[in-house]
C-alpha cells in the first residue's frame, strides 16, 4: 500500500521560532497600512520582538508607514479624542488624550503641535504620550491678547522635517507665525528659534520639508525655499530664496497648500472658498506643479490629473499617498478638512472628498458635527515606537 505524502510532513510548524532572517524578510516585504505590522507583531512574543527590538528594521517600517492613509482625529469627550477611518468609514474604539479646546497648528508623523499663551510650542504624540517642549516664538504682542484663544492663531502652522522617533537627534521644526507668517526654525536641544534673515511681508499659507529644504507658498502663489546654516550641530542662521516671485496684484480667494506627490514632485493646491455671513464653504480645487529648470527659472503649470495620488489637506496637514496601495482610497482625489477658524453652531461641515476627474464633492460618511465649539477634526498618522506598537486597530 502506498504511503500518503501527508504522513511525511511535520505535524506542525514552529512559527514562533522561525529563523530571524526569515522573519525580517517577511516584515521587509510587507506593505502599509500599519495594521499589517500590528497583526504581525500580535502573533507571538518572538514576532513582536522582531518588530520592536530591531531599531534599523523599525525605522524602515516607520518610514514606509509615513506614507499610509491618515486617520481623522475627532472629539469624543472633554478630554478625549477618537479616530475616524475615512477609507473604511468607521470610528475606532480607541480614545486618545488631547487638549480639548486647544487648536492643533500642525500634524506631522503622528505628532501634533499646540501653542500656549506665551507662544511656546508643544509637540505631543497622542499615541505614545511623547512630549517635546519648544521655546516661545518671538512676537512683541504676547501679553496683549484681547480674546482668550487669540494666541492660538498667531502660530499658523508647525512642520517637522522628520519623525523624532526615527531621527531623534537630527530633525528640525519650522513654525509659520505672526501676521505675515514669518519663519522660525529650531532643532532638538536648542533653547531659541532661528529666524529667517530676509524680511518677508507677504503672508504665507503653507510649508513643507522636501529633499533637504523647507519650502513655503504665500497667498499670491509666491514660493520660497529656506536654507539653514549649521555650526557644531546647531543652527546659526536661516535665509530664504525666492523660487517664484509673486505677482503684484492682490491674491485670489483661494487658500494655498504645498504638497509632495507620491513620486516626489512639489505641487501647489488652491482651495477656492465662498462665504456668506459667518459661513464659508469650498467651491473648487486647482492643482499646480512646480517646474524648475536648469537656468534656475521656475514656473507653475496647472495639472488636471494627479493620477494614482490622493491628497489629504487641511489646516494642520498636507500629504499624499498612492491610492492603489489602499483599497477603497480614491485616486485623483483630494480629501480635505474644515479649516474654519470661527466655528459655527453646525460644527465642522466644510470637509469631504473632491474628485479632480468629475469636479464633484462628497462629504465624509457618518460624521457627527457635534462639539461645534472646538477646533475642527484634523488628519493624523498613527505611530509605531520603541517596545510597543500603538495603533487604533481592533482585533
Amino acid at each position: 500500500m502506498a504511503v500518503s505524502e501527508k504522513q511525511n510532513l511535520p505535524k506542525h510548524t514552529d512559527w514562533a521560532n522561525l529563523p530571524k532572517n526569515i522573519i525580517d524578510s517577511i516584515i521587509e516585504k510587507s506593505v502599509p497600512p500599519l495594521s499589517q505590522f500590528i497583526r504581525f507583531g500580535s502573533v507571538c512574543k518572538a514576532w513582536h520582538a522582531a518588530i520592536t527590538e530591531n531599531r534599523s528594521l523599525r525605522s524602515k517600517i516607520l518610514k514606509r508607514c509615513h506614507h499610509q492613509v491618515p486617520f481623522l482625529m475627532i472629539t469624543k469627550s472633554q478630554e478625549k479624542r477618537g479616530l475616524y477611518n475615512i477609507i473604511e468609514k468607521k470610528l475606532h474604539g480607541v480614545e486618545l488624550s488631547v487638549p480639548y479646546k486647544r487648536r492643533c497648528c500642525g500634524s506631522s508623523y503622528g505628532w501634533i503641535a499646540t501653542v500656549d499663551w506665551t507662544l511656546a510650542i508643544k509637540l505631543i504624540n497622542p499615541f505614545t504620550g511623547g512630549i517635546i517642549d519648544l521655546p516661545s516664538v518671538d512676537i512683541p504682542v504676547v501679553n496683549k491678547f484681547t480674546k482668550e484663544d487669540e494666541h492660538e492663531f498667531l502660530v499658523k502652522k508647525v512642520i517637522l522635517s522628520d519623525d523624532p522617533y526615527v531621527n531623534p537627534d537630527n530633525f528640525m521644526v519650522l513654525a509659520l507665525f505672526g501676521a505675515s507668517s514669518s519663519i522660525a526654525i529650531i532643532r532638538p536641544g536648542e533653547k531659541t528659534w532661528t529666524y529667517t534673515s530676509n524680511l518677508e511681508t507677504i503672508a504665507k499659507d503653507d510649508a513643507i520639508f522636501h529633499k533637504g529644504k523647507f519650502y513655503a507658498v504665500d497667498f499670491r502663489l509666491g514660493i520660497i525655499s529656506v536654507q539653514v546654516a549649521n555650526m557644531n550641530g546647531s543652527l546659526v542662521s536661516a535665509f530664504d530664496e525666492k523660487i517664484i516671485i509673486p505677482p503684484e496684484e492682490e491674491g485670489d480667494n483661494a487658500f494655498k497648500y504645498i504638497v509632495e506627490s507620491s513620486d516626489g514632485e512639489l505641487l501647489i493646491v488652491q482651495r477656492f472658498i465662498s462665504t456668506y455671513g459667518p459661513y464659508r464653504w469650498t467651491t473648487n480645487f486647482k492643482v499646480l506643479k512646480l517646474r524648475q529648470h536648469a537656468n534656475h527659472v521656475a514656473r507653475l503649470v496647472e495639472v488636471k490629473n494627479i493620477g494614482d495620488d490622493a491628497f489629504f489637506l487641511g489646516d494642520n496637514c498636507s500629504m499624499s499617498v498612492a491610492a492603489s496601495r489602499f483599497p477603497e482610497c480614491r485616486p485623483n482625489s483630494i480629501y480635505f478638512t474644515d479649516d474654519t477658524i470661527l466655528y459655527t453652531l453646525e460644527g465642522s461641515i466644510d470637509m469631504g472628498i473632491f474628485s479632480l476627474e468629475t469636479g464633484c464633492f462628497q462629504p465624509f460618511d457618518d460624521m457627527d458635527p457635534s462639539h461645534s465649539d472646538m477646533p475642527p477634526p484634523f488628519f493624523i498618522l498613527p505611530t509605531l515606537v520603541e517596545n510597543r506598537v500603538t495603533h487604533p486597530c481592533q482585533y
